[in-house]
């Protein structure tokens, strides 16, 4: 027995030898392991119900019949108003007396750039400037009109000082009888029956 012992140690220290000298191969990629996360801390999606166009339109009408009227249609807070320039006036005095405030000639020069030209203090009796006025306080004047036959001889500007006591005043005629004479203030002719207006 003591002479297998020896041969046994030998042939078993053979045996490892041959398990150890063998190469394993050993694969060291990370396998990736699925981790299951509860859901029930993840907050939860709820998918609103697909809503129709019409459906949509149809709701905003309803919502539009209970409106009252100023909301659906709200009524124009500022109106334009023509003044007509008076012999003596200038834009701070036009201003004051519309306005009730001097420095609003700045804005009434803005509104009427175009017909002043760029010389504000150089204005003309008679022209019309346009005003911009709340509607709620804006009185607009409303002239009213009698027939005059032209006479013989007579021009705009003699029939201007003979109503209105101011020749410069032949402008207001022209532009009242636009349709009958155009841009020509000469076109008169006697028995033309032109548009005065009762008061400037």
């Amino acid at each position: 027995m003591k002479r297998f012992l020896p041969l046994f140690a030998i042939v078993l220290t053979v045996f490892m030898l041959i398990g150890c000298g063998a190469k394993e191969v050993v694969d060291n990629t990370a396998t990736p392991v699925a981790q299951e996360t509860p859901v029930a801390d993840a907050p939860a999606v709820v998918e609103a119900p697909a809503v129709e166009e019409a459906e949509v339109v149809e709701e905003v009408a309803e919502v539009a019949e209970d409106l009252p009227e100023e909301v659906l249609q709200p009524a124009e807070t500022h109106i334009w108003i023509k003044y007509m320039i008076q012999p003596n006036d200038y834009l701070t005095k036009i201003a004051k007396k519309e306005y009730g405030v001097v420095s609003m000639w700045r804005e009434i020069y803005d509104w009427n750039r175009e017909m002043i030209g760029e010389n504000p203090d150089l204005i003309y009796p008679f022209e019309e400037l346009s005003l911009k006025k709340e509607s709620a306080s804006a009185k607009p004047k409303v002239y009213e009109y009698v027939d005059y036959t032209v006479e013989k001889g007579e021009t705009l500007w003699c029939i201007s000082k003979k109503l209105y006591g101011n020749s410069y005043a032949w402008i207001v005629i022209l532009r009242d009888n636009l349709d009958i004479l155009g841009s020509d203030y000469n076109s008169i002719t006697p028995g033309m029956v032109l548009k005065i207006r009762t008061q400037l």
